[in-house]
């Protein structure tokens, strides 16, 4: 017996940045069932649709009461005013925390947000570029491990011949045949395997090797944010992290670990790590450095500080772990984009009657301490670098002062209030405020445009071109004056 249930929408996943082709990136419908005779899911494409993702799952007798409350609730949540945004912080105190990002720094960052934006398209990658105007080396991919992987399938698939060659009697006897066997392996598998792609450079001058990790580009890299329940993070009793992220960053780990190793031992004390990643990808850029730390594979000196462009944050207990490991923030800067609503995902404040239904799906939820104490699922870790586009890409923040800016939040002479003023950032707008508006949808949508790695590449240049506009040109013009 086949039972189909409740059914929620949530927002399509945003368009690969760098394709050309916007059409061929909308979404896919998506439909699950579960058997009670098998006990296993099965899931089978129901078409395409442009602006969301539906997603079927199994609602068990007892959540099934509360689905009819739950969808009444969800949609009278725009009208009730109850945004979840407790936490308040006025304009005028907000802006004397902020201080711009210096011209170097801001290169810098233009670098990462580049090697993060073209890691949506390694195979256009060409190395010559890297090296001729960054100075970069192109080292290594995952599509280059994924061929190899790959290749090594089929050789093991070919062993077993074709399905005619089995026999007839085997596929009527219903006899499971070794590649049958090898292909249930791989989907029972699956969750355990990392769609994100990531690529590797050198940076010969610092002696560093830099990972690049890459945020959501496909389903199934979307389809890890819904496994969002805390688990513990290696093994530590009082650090939690988001489950899918730590089973993608633990593949991922065991990809890269060769390539640090590989460095460590042709550059021996001089050697630097540099990890970085958009969106879901910064996430496990995050989780990966400190997996090398706390395994003691590298010393903490030899990590770069990690940068994340509009990457969520995944840890509950992030700080304690830095205590540990005798880090201060200044380890993870997080790179947010005004209105971006992933960084706030997981990280502004949920309505009590959202957290009451999370808790009904999810047992773990009961005991998590940032959704208890907090109202939120995982807290915000590290330094933040707000940036603010043009205008006309999109309308300022109603905490920022008006006009192009990237600011550096510091809240070192403010340590009673800077969870406030970190909390109220995040929660201006609320993420549910963006996702009930009918424009955040699409490839020109708001989430979209606030999000896309090319975005923040764009920001970040925008903002640099403006200082050296305003201090560089200045300068010259009064030398060539002077002569």
């Amino acid at each position: 017996m086949v039972q189909t249930m409740a059914f929620i929408t949530i927002p399509r996943p945003l368009s690969l940045l760098a394709s050309s082709t916007k059409d061929s990136w909308s979404s896919a419908s998506v439909h699950c069932s579960y058997s009670k005779k098998s006990s296993r899911f099965s899931t089978n494409s129901k078409g395409l649709n442009r602006d969301c993702k539906t997603i079927f799952w199994n609602v068990g007798s007892f959540r099934r009461q509360y689905l009819s409350q739950l969808t009444a609730m969800l949609m009278t949540f725009k009208d009730d005013g109850r945004d979840g945004s407790e936490a308040k912080y006025d304009p005028e105190s907000f802006s004397k925390l902020l201080f711009q990002v210096p011209i170097s720094e801001m290169k810098f960052l233009s670098k990462l947000a580049f090697l993060c934006n073209i890691a949506y398209v390694i195979l256009k990658i060409e190395g010559i570029y890297l090296r001729r105007y960054y100075g970069l080396y192109l080292i290594a991919s995952s599509l280059e491990t994924k061929t190899e992987a790959t290749s090594s399938t089929k050789a093991k698939l070919e062993e077993f011949g074709s399905e005619k060659a089995m026999g007839f009697e085997r596929k009527h006897h219903r006899i499971r045949s070794p590649k049958d066997q090898l292909l249930s392996m791989a989907a029972h598998q699956s969750f355990h395997s990392s769609p994100f792609e990531w690529i590797i450079c050198d940076d010969p001058i610092r002696h560093t090797r830099i990972f690049v990790i890459q945020g959501p580009d496909s389903l199934t890299s979307w389809w890890r944010v819904l496994f969002f329940h805390p688990t513990k993070f290696e093994g530590k009793l009082d650090v939690f992290v988001h489950r899918g992220m730590y089973e993608a960053a633990k593949v991922t780990y065991e990809k890269v670990i060769p390539h640090v190793v590989d460095f460590l031992q042709t550059h021996g004390e001089q050697a630097r790590f540099q990890f970085t990643g958009h969106s879901l990808g910064g996430s496990i850029a995050v989780l990966v450095s400190l997996m090398l730390l706390i395994r003691n594979v590298v010393r903490c000196s030899m990590v770069e500080p990690v940068v994340t462009f509009g990457s969520p944050f995944v840890l509950c207990g992030g700080r304690k772990l830095l205590d540990e490991l005798k880090l201060d923030d200044a380890q993870i800067y997080n790179v947010i984009m005004h209105r971006d609503i992933v960084p706030r995902g997981f990280s502004s404040n949920i309505p009590g009657f959202h957290i009451s239904v999370l808790k009904l799906f999810k047992r773990s939820l009961h005991s998590h301490t940032c959704l208890n104490e907090n109202k939120f699922m995982y807290s915000p870790l590290g330094n933040l670098l707000i940036l603010q586009p043009n205008a006309k890409s999109s309308p300022g923040h109603p905490l920022l002062p008006p006009g192009t800016a990237f600011y550096a939040l510091d809240t070192t002479g403010y340590k009673d209030t800077s969870n406030a003023a970190i909390n109220g950032f995040l929660n201006s707008p609320h993420p549910l405020q963006t996702l009930f508006d009918p424009k955040a949808y699409g490839d020109d949508g708001t989430v979209s445009l606030n999000h896309d790695s090319s975005s923040y590449l764009k920001a970040i240049n925008g903002v640099l071109r403006l200082h050296i506009t305003a201090t560089i040109v200045p300068k010259l013009r009064e030398k060539k004056s002077l002569l």
